[in-house]
Protein backbone atom coordinates (compact mmCIF):
# COMPACT_ATOMS: atom_id res chain seq x y z
CA UNK A 1 0.00 0.00 0.00
CA UNK A 2 1.03 3.54 -0.80
CA UNK A 3 1.52 6.40 1.84
CA UNK A 4 -1.18 8.19 -0.27
CA UNK A 5 -3.04 4.92 0.28
CA UNK A 6 -2.21 4.59 3.75
CA UNK A 7 -3.30 8.45 3.90
CA UNK A 8 -7.00 7.23 2.36
CA UNK A 9 -7.84 4.67 4.32
CA UNK A 10 -10.71 4.97 6.77
CA UNK A 11 -8.37 4.21 10.06
CA UNK A 12 -6.13 6.45 8.93
CA UNK A 13 -8.28 9.34 8.35
CA UNK A 14 -10.30 8.67 11.18
CA UNK A 15 -7.48 8.37 14.18
CA UNK A 16 -5.60 11.51 12.24
CA UNK A 17 -9.00 13.42 12.28
CA UNK A 18 -8.76 12.34 16.55
CA UNK A 19 -5.20 13.89 16.70
CA UNK A 20 -6.72 17.16 14.94
CA UNK A 21 -9.68 17.44 17.20
CA UNK A 22 -7.07 16.59 20.54
CA UNK A 23 -5.53 19.67 20.09
CA UNK A 24 -8.65 21.94 21.04
CA UNK A 25 -9.52 22.55 24.82
CA UNK A 26 -9.87 24.39 27.87
CA UNK A 27 -7.33 26.63 26.56
CA UNK A 28 -6.96 26.03 23.33
CA UNK A 29 -10.42 27.01 21.80
CA UNK A 30 -9.47 28.41 18.23
CA UNK A 31 -6.60 27.45 16.75
CA UNK A 32 -5.18 28.36 13.17
CA UNK A 33 -4.19 25.66 10.44
CA UNK A 34 -0.61 26.31 11.19
CA UNK A 35 -1.20 26.12 15.09
CA UNK A 36 -3.09 22.58 14.36
CA UNK A 37 0.16 21.16 12.40
CA UNK A 38 1.94 21.74 14.80
CA UNK A 39 0.32 20.55 17.89
CA UNK A 40 -1.20 17.14 16.05
CA UNK A 41 2.33 17.30 14.18
CA UNK A 42 0.92 16.22 11.40
CA UNK A 43 1.61 17.37 7.89
CA UNK A 44 -0.24 20.72 7.25
CA UNK A 45 -1.30 19.57 3.87
CA UNK A 46 -3.16 16.30 5.15
CA UNK A 47 -4.22 18.97 8.15
CA UNK A 48 -5.59 21.48 5.66
CA UNK A 49 -7.72 18.15 3.83
CA UNK A 50 -8.73 16.84 7.20
CA UNK A 51 -9.92 20.53 7.99
CA UNK A 52 -12.04 20.39 5.30
CA UNK A 53 -13.62 17.27 5.77
CA UNK A 54 -14.28 18.19 9.44
CA UNK A 55 -15.82 21.76 8.64
CA UNK A 56 -18.14 20.14 6.09
CA UNK A 57 -19.21 17.81 8.94
CA UNK A 58 -19.85 20.22 11.06
CA UNK A 59 -17.40 19.02 13.77
CA UNK A 60 -15.31 22.00 13.45
CA UNK A 61 -16.32 25.53 12.19
CA UNK A 62 -14.09 28.50 10.82
CA UNK A 63 -13.31 30.97 13.33
CA UNK A 64 -12.01 34.52 11.91
CA UNK A 65 -8.48 33.39 10.87
CA UNK A 66 -9.12 30.00 12.67
CA UNK A 67 -11.49 26.96 13.46
CA UNK A 68 -13.46 26.49 16.74
CA UNK A 69 -15.54 22.98 17.64
CA UNK A 70 -18.34 23.10 15.94
CA UNK A 71 -21.76 23.76 18.03
CA UNK A 72 -22.96 20.72 16.38
CA UNK A 73 -20.97 18.72 18.42
CA UNK A 74 -22.58 19.78 21.62
CA UNK A 75 -25.12 17.38 21.06
CA UNK A 76 -22.52 14.24 21.38
CA UNK A 77 -21.85 15.62 25.03
CA UNK A 78 -25.17 16.04 26.10
CA UNK A 79 -25.98 12.81 25.10
CA UNK A 80 -23.73 11.32 27.96
CA UNK A 81 -24.84 9.52 30.64
CA UNK A 82 -22.69 11.70 32.89
CA UNK A 83 -24.70 14.58 31.61
CA UNK A 84 -27.56 13.89 32.98
CA UNK A 85 -25.66 13.83 36.26
CA UNK A 86 -23.82 16.54 35.67
CA UNK A 87 -27.56 18.84 35.27
CA UNK A 88 -28.79 17.52 38.43
CA UNK A 89 -25.62 17.85 40.64
CA UNK A 90 -25.63 21.70 39.59
CA UNK A 91 -27.60 22.46 42.44
CA UNK A 92 -26.13 20.81 45.33
CA UNK A 93 -22.10 21.68 43.74
CA UNK A 94 -24.29 25.29 43.91
CA UNK A 95 -24.92 25.30 47.55
CA UNK A 96 -21.96 23.53 48.34
CA UNK A 97 -19.92 26.41 46.62
CA UNK A 98 -22.06 29.40 48.01
CA UNK A 99 -21.70 27.34 51.58
CA UNK A 100 -17.95 26.69 51.43
CA UNK A 101 -17.00 29.94 49.57
CA UNK A 102 -14.40 27.95 47.52
CA UNK A 103 -13.56 26.05 44.11
CA UNK A 104 -15.91 23.00 43.58
CA UNK A 105 -15.05 20.18 41.44
CA UNK A 106 -17.17 16.79 39.46
CA UNK A 107 -15.29 14.67 38.28
CA UNK A 108 -15.10 10.65 36.96
CA UNK A 109 -12.57 7.83 36.87
CA UNK A 110 -11.35 6.38 33.68
CA UNK A 111 -8.43 4.31 34.20
CA UNK A 112 -5.83 5.44 36.30
CA UNK A 113 -7.05 8.68 35.71
CA UNK A 114 -10.06 11.52 36.90
CA UNK A 115 -11.45 13.31 34.84
CA UNK A 116 -12.85 17.08 35.81
CA UNK A 117 -16.21 17.09 34.37
CA UNK A 118 -17.68 20.33 35.96
CA UNK A 119 -16.20 22.97 38.44
CA UNK A 120 -17.82 26.63 40.03
CA UNK A 121 -15.07 28.74 41.16
CA UNK A 122 -15.27 31.41 43.46
CA UNK A 123 -13.72 34.91 41.75
CA UNK A 124 -11.17 36.51 43.26
CA UNK A 125 -9.04 33.46 44.14
CA UNK A 126 -5.86 32.58 42.42
CA UNK A 127 -5.85 28.99 43.33
CA UNK A 128 -5.22 26.41 40.65
CA UNK A 129 -8.38 25.15 39.17
CA UNK A 130 -8.80 22.34 36.79
CA UNK A 131 -11.13 23.30 34.14
CA UNK A 132 -14.21 20.91 32.54
CA UNK A 133 -12.78 17.74 29.94
CA UNK A 134 -9.18 18.51 31.49
CA UNK A 135 -7.63 14.89 33.58
CA UNK A 136 -5.19 14.19 36.11
CA UNK A 137 -3.65 11.31 37.38
CA UNK A 138 -6.23 9.93 39.86
CA UNK A 139 -4.07 8.92 42.67
CA UNK A 140 -2.81 12.23 43.04
CA UNK A 141 -5.82 13.67 43.57
CA UNK A 142 -8.49 13.34 46.28
CA UNK A 143 -11.12 12.78 43.49
CA UNK A 144 -9.29 10.16 42.08
CA UNK A 145 -8.17 8.43 45.47
CA UNK A 146 -12.08 8.54 46.62
CA UNK A 147 -12.88 6.67 43.19
CA UNK A 148 -10.49 3.98 43.31
CA UNK A 149 -11.48 3.21 46.80
CA UNK A 150 -14.55 2.36 45.20
CA UNK A 151 -13.77 0.32 42.53
CA UNK A 152 -13.01 -3.23 42.61
CA UNK A 153 -9.62 -5.16 43.74
CA UNK A 154 -9.44 -6.47 39.80
CA UNK A 155 -9.85 -2.71 38.82
CA UNK A 156 -7.71 -1.31 41.14
CA UNK A 157 -4.37 -3.50 40.07
CA UNK A 158 -5.26 -2.62 36.78
CA UNK A 159 -5.57 1.58 37.29
CA UNK A 160 -2.21 1.19 39.81
CA UNK A 161 -0.23 -1.14 37.64
CA UNK A 162 2.34 1.33 36.68
CA UNK A 163 4.70 3.88 39.23
CA UNK A 164 2.93 6.42 40.75
CA UNK A 165 4.25 9.38 39.13
CA UNK A 166 4.75 12.36 41.91
CA UNK A 167 2.89 15.90 40.74
CA UNK A 168 4.07 17.65 43.85
CA UNK A 169 6.16 17.06 46.84
CA UNK A 170 3.55 15.45 48.98
CA UNK A 171 1.86 12.92 46.12
CA UNK A 172 2.09 9.45 47.50
CA UNK A 173 4.37 7.54 45.59
CA UNK A 174 4.96 4.03 47.33
CA UNK A 175 2.30 1.72 46.70
CA UNK A 176 1.86 0.26 50.02
CA UNK A 177 1.18 3.86 51.70
CA UNK A 178 -1.25 4.26 48.55
CA UNK A 179 -3.48 0.83 49.70
CA UNK A 180 -3.24 2.04 53.12
CA UNK A 181 -4.71 5.45 51.94
CA UNK A 182 -7.32 4.05 49.89
CA UNK A 183 -8.24 1.64 53.16
CA UNK A 184 -8.80 5.17 55.00
CA UNK A 185 -10.60 6.96 52.16
CA UNK A 186 -13.34 3.54 52.30
CA UNK A 187 -13.28 3.48 55.64
CA UNK A 188 -13.67 7.79 55.76
CA UNK A 189 -16.24 7.84 52.60
CA UNK A 190 -14.00 11.06 52.13
CA UNK A 191 -10.33 11.78 50.67
CA UNK A 192 -8.32 14.61 51.61
CA UNK A 193 -5.34 15.75 49.36
CA UNK A 194 -2.96 17.83 51.09
CA UNK A 195 -0.47 19.15 48.58
CA UNK A 196 -0.85 16.12 46.08
CA UNK A 197 -1.64 17.55 42.42
CA UNK A 198 -0.13 21.14 43.33
CA UNK A 199 2.27 22.46 45.91
CA UNK A 200 -0.10 25.08 47.13
CA UNK A 201 -3.97 23.12 46.90
CA UNK A 202 -5.48 20.62 49.18
CA UNK A 203 -8.54 19.20 48.16
CA UNK A 204 -11.57 17.18 49.87
CA UNK A 205 -13.66 14.73 48.03
CA UNK A 206 -16.41 12.70 48.60
CA UNK A 207 -18.37 9.64 46.36
CA UNK A 208 -21.77 9.77 44.46
CA UNK A 209 -22.33 6.28 45.19
CA UNK A 210 -25.07 4.26 42.75
CA UNK A 211 -25.97 0.74 43.23
CA UNK A 212 -23.24 0.52 45.55
CA UNK A 213 -20.34 1.88 43.05
CA UNK A 214 -18.18 5.40 43.07
CA UNK A 215 -20.02 6.54 39.66
CA UNK A 216 -18.39 10.19 40.18
CA UNK A 217 -16.99 12.27 42.58
CA UNK A 218 -17.77 16.05 44.49
CA UNK A 219 -14.64 18.01 45.73
CA UNK A 220 -13.36 21.19 47.27
CA UNK A 221 -10.73 23.00 46.98
CA UNK A 222 -8.92 25.48 49.10
CA UNK A 223 -5.18 26.68 49.91
CA UNK A 224 -2.87 23.84 51.47
CA UNK A 225 -2.01 26.44 54.01
CA UNK A 226 -6.05 26.34 55.43
CA UNK A 227 -6.38 24.75 58.04
CA UNK A 228 -10.39 25.04 57.98
CA UNK A 229 -10.54 21.06 56.83
CA UNK A 230 -12.47 19.83 59.19
CA UNK A 231 -15.14 18.07 60.07
CA UNK A 232 -17.40 20.59 59.35
CA UNK A 233 -16.13 20.92 55.56
CA UNK A 234 -15.63 17.17 55.02
CA UNK A 235 -19.54 16.19 56.46
CA UNK A 236 -21.06 19.27 53.66
CA UNK A 237 -18.80 17.22 50.56
CA UNK A 238 -20.30 13.96 51.80
CA UNK A 239 -24.13 15.50 52.10
CA UNK A 240 -23.67 17.18 48.46
CA UNK A 241 -22.64 13.59 47.15
CA UNK A 242 -25.05 11.91 48.77
CA UNK A 243 -27.83 14.26 47.67
CA UNK A 244 -26.59 13.72 44.18
CA UNK A 245 -27.01 10.29 44.52
CA UNK A 246 -30.36 10.75 45.96
CA UNK A 247 -31.31 12.66 42.43
CA UNK A 248 -29.85 10.04 40.24
CA UNK A 249 -31.18 6.91 41.75
CA UNK A 250 -34.52 8.35 40.32
CA UNK A 251 -33.06 8.36 37.08
CA UNK A 252 -32.61 4.62 37.75
CA UNK A 253 -36.45 4.62 38.35
CA UNK A 254 -37.86 6.47 35.71
CA UNK A 255 -36.06 3.31 33.18
CA UNK A 256 -32.56 4.21 32.82
CA UNK A 257 -30.91 1.40 34.80
CA UNK A 258 -28.39 0.90 31.69
CA UNK A 259 -27.21 4.73 32.27
CA UNK A 260 -25.30 3.53 35.49
CA UNK A 261 -24.05 0.65 35.09
CA UNK A 262 -20.52 0.78 36.53
CA UNK A 263 -18.89 4.46 35.12
CA UNK A 264 -20.79 6.98 33.22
Amino acid sequence: MTTVEQESSPGSILSKAFEVLGVFGPEHRVLTLTEIARSSRLPKSTVHRLLGRLVALGVLEPHGAGFKVGLPMRRFASAMPIESLRQSALPHLGALHHWSRRHVHLGALRGNRVVFVERLMMAGHDLPSAAPGTDLPAHATALGKVLLAHITEEEAEAALAGPLAALAPNTITDAADFTRELAQVRQDQVAVARGESHPDVTCVAAPILIRGRAVSAVSVSTTARDAAVDRALKDAVRVAAGRIARDNRKVLANGHEDWFPGTV
